[in-house]
């Protein structure tokens, strides 16, 4: 029954981090079993039920390896420590820089900018759609938050704390909102013009409503997981 214990153990670490504290949290919860398993073995209990009594006083660990750990389940925010992003990003740590994220974001919103001007015109010029051609800067407003969004993962994953978790998955939150609701501004100006049917697209904001509310629930799900 020991290695039924053990078993137990490991299934309730199997997703901690690989820490040393956390490693000798594990080997001390594993020992007090096994002694308190011995003690009811010895006060005459047969193996089964001195292992649902040494089980039974067990609860939750999570909060225990979060505190020993210091950094919850994810040593590394966003980037696991044996992941190829986290890799990547110790390997050119000086292209990380602040400094070099907001220039190369700013850079690339810059150029992508220029070419949807340069694609928006040559458009226009053979194809004379001026009516509607316009829609092509509503992409470039998405592509915008999303190439700010890119940026503010990077730059705040690179911290590991509560503050920067939560901080972190609301940038996401406040880009996924904003990009949605551009594609909806989208598909209803193009829906409209292809079909005419001006009297009943707008219901595409209902649904666009609808998506909101289960956006914004499935953060506030996420964020839960770093508050009390």
């Amino acid at each position: 029954m020991k290695s039924a214990i053990r078993a137990y153990v490991d299934n309730l670490f199997k997703d901690a981090p690989h820490e040393k504290a956390v490693t000798e949290l594990r080997e001390e919860i594993l020992s007090n079993l096994e002694a308190r398993y011995d003690d009811c073995i010895n006060a005459g209990m047969t193996p089964q039920r001195a292992y649902a009594a040494v089980i039974g006083t067990m609860g939750d660990v999570s909060g225990l390896i979060e505190q020993v750990s210091g950094s919850g389940f994810h040593e590394e925010g966003l980037f696991e420590k044996t992941s190829p992003k986290s890799r990547l990003m110790k390997k050119y740590a000086y292209v990380f820089k602040e400094s070099n994220i907001k220039a190369i974001k700013n850079a690339a919103i810059a150029v992508m900018w220029l070419l949807i001007v340069v694609l928006y015109f040559l458009i226009n010029y053979n194809n004379d759609c001026w009516d509607y051609s316009w829609l092509i800067f509503i992409v470039g407003a998405a592509l915008t938050v999303g190439f700010n969004m890119v940026g503010n993962v990077i730059r705040i994953s690179r911290n590991d704390d509560t503050e920067s978790r939560i901080k972190l998955l609301k940038k996401i939150r406040g880009g996924t909102s904003a990009i949605m609701w551009l594609a909806i501004v989208f598909f209803y100006f193009a829906i409209s013009f292809n079909s005419y049917e001006w009297d009943i697209s707008w219901l595409i904001f209902i649904l666009g409503a609808a998506a909101q509310i289960v956006v914004n629930t499935i953060f506030k799900v996420l964020i839960s997981r770093f508050t009390p």
